[in-house]
This record gives structure tokens, sequence and C-alpha cells, in this order.
């Protein structure tokens, strides 16, 4: 006698997956949300032994405590730079100003240097005479550190709006284009293959099969240049610009201020996190295939 086929197994349908005794779809959400908690709470275990140990190096007198604020008394000049009255001086209620300024220069910066840097490295990595005249240059370039273009820069920008951006693209160029190169470069030539097979030639080839086999590369230099952006940017205020999270700590230290130098210190080290996540996150929803693919996947 002839057992009745599964649905949609001859005819063409979807197949709904089958659970195991117990199991239920209701539970996956929950199980998604257990794991990310758990994520963030081993996440976060090297941090707090750091803070701990900050603590007890304050209470033993290892230094003076107007050299090394506690943990406390930073936690506490944060609060008043963000909550605080305007009123009570320069470090008390600025702090969403300073972000905002130091993030507007970060982000024009970063965006000038992704868009130069692919639009650049793509055809130095993908033909062979772009790369003979432009890869000499580039690396001729890369090992000037960005501190040296710094009167340039006052000469030709002042300290101005655009002085920052230069500096900050400058320097976030660099590895985004070096990637993209080396990423355009290490594409598999059976993949060129299969795409002329397919009549692609000249720009879609290069659009719709290079491009996106170096997309894994081009995102580990967009990762390595925002993190250098925000590197830079302090940098910038520091030395050229009168506003923002660098200014801040510069204008702090020559006060004596040390718990809003280190208060500045975490509100970078927090933004420049949070912009870490954003591209990653962007890396992980276009490069969804290539998650499926790699050592972690599920």
């Amino acid at each position: 006698m002839q057992q009745p086929a599964d649905a949609g197994s001859s005819s063409g349908g979807p197949i709904t997956p089958r659970l195991s005794a117990g199991e239920s779809t209701i539970g996956l959400p929950w199980r998604t949300l257990i794991g990310s908690v758990s994520n963030i709470i081993v996440g976060m275990i090297v941090p707090c032994a750091f803070v701990l140990l900050w603590w007890l190096v304050v209470e033993a007198g290892i230094f003076p405590k107007a050299v090394l604020p506690s943990p406390v008394a930073v936690a506490k000049a944060l609060w008043q730079w963000a909550f605080g009255d305007r009123s009570s001086g320069p470090y008390s209620g600025t702090l969403v100003d300073a972000i905002f300024a130091s993030g507007e220069r970060v982000l024009v910066g970063y965006a000038v240097a992704g868009l130069l840097g692919i639009a650049v490295g793509v055809p130095t990595g993908a033909y062979i005479t772009a790369g003979r005249l432009i890869d000499p240059f580039i690396h001729l370039l890369r090992p000037i550190p960005v501190t040296a273009w710094i009167p340039l820069s006052l000469v030709f920008f002042g300290f101005s709006f655009k002085g920052a951006i230069f500096l900050v693209a400058l320097g976030s160029f660099f590895p985004i284009v070096v990637n993209t190169i080396e990423g355009v470069r290490g594409v598999d030539r059976s993949l060129l293959k299969v795409g002329k097979m397919v009549g692609a030639r000249g720009l879609s080839l290069l659009w719709f099969f290079i491009l996106p086999a170096s997309l894994p590369s081009i995102f580990v230099g967009l990762r390595l240049g925002i993190g250098l952006a925000w590197v830079l940017v302090i940098v910038a205020e520091l030395l050229a610009v009168r506003s923002g999270i660098g200014y801040t700590l510069l204008d702090a230290y020559s006060f004596n201020r040390y718990d809003v130098v280190i208060a500045a210190m975490i509100v970078l080290g927090i933004v420049g996190f949070l912009s870490d996540r954003i591209v990653a996150g962007v890396q992980r929803w276009v490069l969804r295939w290539h998650y499926e693919m790699s050592i972690h996947a599920k």
C-alpha cells in the first residue's frame, strides 16, 4: 500500500520544515533575545574588570586623585557635561553639541574617503595599466602621517570645518583604497570566465562580478576607515579646529580637569564603537551570503 506523499514534496509547493518533539517556532525569538543578552553580558566582563582595577588603583593611592580621578568622579563629570546647566561653564550641558560637531566632521570626511577609496581602488585593482600608474603613488603618500599635513591644512583652510574634513578624509582614504585594491585583485579568475560566458564585458563585468566578489575586503577597509576617522577628527580638533570632543579634551587638560579629559575619552570610545557597529551591521546585511558560508554560520 502506497504511503501518501508529503505536501509539497512532489507538487512543487513549499516544503514545511519538520520540528522535533517538543520543539516550537514560538521559542525562536526568545532564544534569539537570550543569545543577544548573553553576548552583551559577556562583552561587558572586560570593561567592568577594567573599571574595577581603575577604582582599586585610585583607592590604593598609587596616583593622586587630582591626576587620576576615580570612576565615580568621572561619571559625575560626564553627567554634568551631558545634563548640566549651560550657564555653569563649558563642561556643563554641552556634550550633545560636542558630539554633533565631531560627528558631522567624521560623517562628511568618511563619506568622501569611502567614495574616493572605492572609486579609485576598483579600477586600480582591476586593470593592470591603472595599477601601474596609481598604485605606486598611493603607497608613496600612505606612510606620510596625517599630522604632517596639518600645516598645509591650516594654510589652505585655516581653523575651519573644511580643514577637519580634509584631514579625516585623507587619513581614512588609505585603508579603504588599499583594501579595495587587494580585494579586487583577489577575485577568482573563474568568476570572470563565468561572467564572460554570459556576455558581461567592460563595466558590466566590473559592476556585476568583480565588485560584489571584492565586497568582503572593501568592508574591512570601511571598518578600518571609520575607526581611523574618529582618531583623526580628534587630532584635527586638538590642532586645527576649535569645537568638538577633541577641543573639549584639550581645553579641559589646560585647566587640569582630568575628570573631563577621561570623560571625553570614554565618549569617544562609545561613539567610535557605535559607528563601527553600524558599518558592521550594513556589512552583515549586504554580505548575508558571505556569512552563511563562514565558519560561524549557524
